[in-house]
């Protein structure tokens, strides 16, 4: 599936200029539609795929418009995309490409077709042709509010002003992390992922405009908004592809049972000296990596949404230190007043799990409580008496 994607991904680039030239313009019959793709499989298109198709009638024209595009040949394409510093692109293929690839994935496509006088068709068409021409074309992604919906939603709020009604009032709030989770129930472990990741900034609350950053969001947003004049900003709807692809069965082995067996070992290992040292040392190892990762995600990267995350609380990049370094340096009153802090950092986060502005996955609980078991021990208790990295180096 990746080598034809990567094949018709590459079409759309090469493609021979057998369409008219995008300075030969568009008769008043042209059209121009949004697409909407339904979730992939792969968690870069779980969320769906949004994009622009203008069709002319009387010259032949028939192209898709994406930004959702980016090059694999990129210089230090995987540190850029850690880092948040990855570009996307604007994309121009034909749309027998773009269905060719999303009927081999088993997507489904809709197409809302905009009702548009033709003085509107040729004001989007012409900011799409400036936007096309090399150096026009890259923009620096941002998942929530500058991505392949956005930049739609931008170019059509900017050329069209429309009406896109009263906000509603909503049952309840939803946070950007809460529109994430639906797409992500049949994938537990990314959406375990997401949550370690996503801080502070992914727990404000969105408004309606701020929906349209997910694709099918905002196709609701299409169909329901207006012209000033009272006319409708989609004039037609069709179902291009019937989705065929059936998404895989939620796992047993979810984040949740694999962290209660974590906390059921690190009780079992405390019967074992030996096992307790090796268990100790890789799961406290563990917390501080992760705490390294966050700290490079909300300090190092441009990434908006990993900031101020508050998962920095339980995952102690510090831990790295006193395990292996902190006992042959300080004298072991240290090391313990280390873990009291520790102890209490878990207690409270364990007592106020609800009232934190952040969401939590609910499988930190049995780490953070195992954390919490295993810091007691080493700040309150005597553990530090048998396990050598409480020991001083003599």
């Amino acid at each position: 599936m990746k080598k034809l994607s990567l094949l018709l991904f590459a079409g759309l680039f090469f493609w021979p200029p057998l369409l008219p030239a995008a300075n030969e313009g568009l008769s008043p019959a042209a059209r121009i539609s949004l697409l909407t793709a339904t979730s992939g499989d792969e968690l870069y298109s779980v969320f769906g795929h949004s994009a622009l198709r203008v069709r002319d009638p009387e010259t032949g024209l028939d192209e898709v418009y994406n930004y959702g595009t980016f090059d694999f040949d990129t210089p230090n394409f995987y540190l850029k995309f850690i880092q948040g510093k990855l570009f996307y692109k604007l994309s121009v293929g034909p749309y027998e490409y773009f269905l060719l690839e999303y009927r081999y994935e088993g997507r489904g496509i809709s197409e809302q077709v905009l009702n548009l006088t033709p003085e509107e068709t040729f004001a989007i068409y012409d900011f799409l042709q400036v936007n096309r021409q090399p150096g026009n074309e890259y923009y620096l992604y941002d998942f929530f509010y500058d991505n392949c919906a956005t930049r739609i939603r931008d170019i059509v709020e900017d050329k069209l002003g429309p009406d896109w009604g009263e906000d509603p009032v909503p049952e309840y709030s939803r946070s950007f992390r809460d529109m994430l989770k639906p797409y992500l129930q049949s994938k537990p472990w990314a959406l375990f992922g997401v949550d370690l990741v996503l801080g502070l900034p992914s727990d404000k609350e969105a408004t309606p405009w701020h929906y349209m950053f997910l694709p099918d969001e905002m196709f609701l947003a299409f169909s329901q908004a207006r012209h000033a004049n009272g006319r409708a900003l989609v004039g037609q709807y069709a179902l291009v592809l019937e989705q065929t692809f059936v998404p895989e069965k939620k796992t047993l082995f979810s984040p949740q049972v694999a962290a209660w067996l974590l906390f059921l070992l690190g009780i079992l290992s405390l019967l074992k000296v030996r096992i307790a040292r090796v268990f100790d040392k890789v799961f406290f190892s563990l917390l501080g990596g992760v705490g390294l990762v966050i700290l490079f995600l909300w300090f190092l990267s441009d990434h908006t949404a990993t900031n101020a995350n508050l998962n920095l609380l339980w995952a102690l990049p510090t831990h790295l230190y006193f395990i292996y370094k902190g006992n042959m340096i300080y004298p072991i009153g240290i090391p313990r007043y280390y873990f009291k802090v520790v102890f209490l950092l878990n207690l409270f986060l364990l007592l106020f799990w609800p009232l934190l502005p952040q969401g939590f996955h609910p499988a930190f609980l049995p780490i953070i409580l195992l954390s919490a078991v295993k810091a007691f021990l080493y700040g309150y208790g005597d553990a530090w008496k048998r396990l050598p990295f409480m020991r001083r180096k003599r």
